[in-house]
Formats: C-alpha cells, structure tokens, sequence
C-alpha cells in the first residue's frame, strides 16, 4: 500500500494552498494542480527562518499523507522548504509512534534517532507532549553533529536546527481534505508555551 502512494506523490509536481494553489519556495509563482488526491492529508505548512532576523519571507512547504501515516508522508515539490530535509524527516516519523515507550535511541541502517527530552505543554485545550529530537548518521551518533528537531505526534516536526546554523520555527498548519480546508492551526501559542520551558536544554 505504501509502495502505492509514493507513486502517487510521484505525480505530483506542485505545492497546495488553501485555495489549491502554492508559492513556491515561498516566492511569488504559483502553480495549479487539477485535483486533490482522494482523502489524502494535505498540509500547508509555513516556517519563519529564526537564525535570520531580517528574513521576512515565509517559506512553505505541502505535506501529503494518508490517515495518521506520516511514516509514509511526501512533500509535493523539490521546492518546498523541507525537501531537503526529507530524509532525516523520514527517519523521525517512522520511529515517532514510538517516542513514548522506554526505548530512547533507534539504529535504522546507517541513521541513528535520539529521543533527547520531552515536555508537556498546554495547547488549544489539551495537553501535548513535544520531543527533542536528535538525527545523525550512525558514525557521529556521539558527536552532536546532526539535525535537531522538535516533534508533535499530532503536527508531525514544528521546529528544526542543526550544527550549521540553521533554525526553522513552523508558524502554521492549513490541513486540507478532499479540497476542503478542515482546520488552520495557528502554532504561535505552542511555542510561546515552549518558550517557558527547558525544552532546548533539557536532556534525558
């Protein structure tokens, strides 16, 4: 089944908006698409770029996936801001059902995954569990060299950085569903609560 819906990412060639459209790479050119794939999760997801604070831009990238199965997710275009770093994204989300268990580190061929530290916070009524996450190739699993990120079981990866200098902070979420927009997650208030945190800090 997996196998099928990569092909079906395959096709695609373009990011979605609210409105069906994308920027891509957060510029001014759009591009339509004629239709949504059948009942598939359709993300607008928009990053401020944090390690810049004359960066204005807004970056987005589409997220597509089935069900709750970000394991099997795509981004829609090689322009989306995360392309890149879909590899490493790849490895969270396919040990991310696991993030609550005892287990705190995954070998996954030549990658390693590090659950670092977790915190609780309050968000739109509820409260939600985000993880430290640590990536790096199995040779540097000790060396801190690798990419960082902060993870949501139920927003998938809300903020990112690395050893480079790099740091993106994940703003919103439009969801869509069958071309419909079904919610617009305002993610501000979540990492205003983090901010109160040791979220960055913190190490298990």
């Amino acid at each position: 089944m997996k196998k099928t819906f990569f092909l079906l990412f395959g096709l695609l060639g373009c990011l979605l908006s609210v409105n069906g459209f994308a920027q891509v790479g957060g510029n001014d050119k759009a591009v339509s698409t004629p239709e949504f794939l059948p009942d598939a999760i359709y993300e607008t997801r928009y990053w401020t770029n944090m390690a810049n604070p004359y960066d204005s831009k807004v970056y987005i990238d589409t997220m597509v996936f089935f069900g709750n199965e970000r394991a099997a997710f795509e981004y829609t275009s090689i322009n989306c801001k995360s392309y890149s770093c879909r590899h490493n994204d790849s490895l969270i989300y396919v040990v991310m059902p696991k993030f609550s268990s005892m287990e705190k580190e995954w070998v996954l061929g030549k990658n390693f995954v590090r659950r670092m530290y977790q915190v609780n916070v309050n968000y739109r009524g509820f409260d939600r569990t985000i993880y430290k996450v640590y990536v790096s190739d199995l040779d540097n699993r000790d060396s801190g060299m690798g990419d960082y990120a902060l993870v949501s079981k139920q927003f998938g990866i809300i903020y990112r950085y690395n050893t480079q200098g790099e740091i993106l902070m994940l703003n919103r979420i439009d969801v869509i569903r069958n071309g419909k927009v079904m919610d617009e997650i305002d993610l501000l208030p979540l990492h205003i609560e983090l901010g109160k945190t040791d979220i960055f800090t913190g190490y298990d």
